[in-house]
């Protein structure tokens, strides 16, 4: 299942899947993609890849149900689409737009009183 996210992001994408519970993963191109396992097993596991750019997040998300078979006939099993699969998706979109900061918010914090330092904190310097 494809998703584009677009607009600024709040974060780098590794950054933003880690915080979603997705460990990276090396695949076998050298390829980077993340996974995130249903349970304490290896398999099964929500497996994505990303491509960054500066319109915003092409998200390609899957479910691994078992390993890759390369001496078989069938090069991977991934399941694309399904009650899982969608969920997840909903999960991993929602997650990034709840990290994302109000423009309004940050502007009004920003102009309402000025920095202080360390110890100015402390002692209202």
């Amino acid at each position: 299942m494809k998703h584009f996210i677009p607009g600024h992001l709040p974060d780098n994408a590794r950054n933003l899947l880690r915080r979603l519970g997705y460990g990276e993963h090396i695949g076998h191109g050298g390829q980077t993609s993340f996974s995130k396992r249903l349970s304490g097993a290896d398999f099964p596991r929500f497996h994505v890849y990303v491509e960054e750019n500066a319109q915003g997040l092409q998200i390609n998300l899957h479910l691994d149900q078992k390993p890759v078979n390369l001496g078989g006939g069938s090069v991977h099993g991934g399941e694309y689409e399904g009650t899982l699969v969608e969920r997840e998706m909903n999960a991993i979109i929602s997650g990034i737009k709840s990290m994302e900061i109000p423009e309004q918010e940050n502007d009004s914090k920003s102009s309402s009183r000025p920095k202080k330092g360390f110890w100015g904190s402390f002692f209202g310097t």
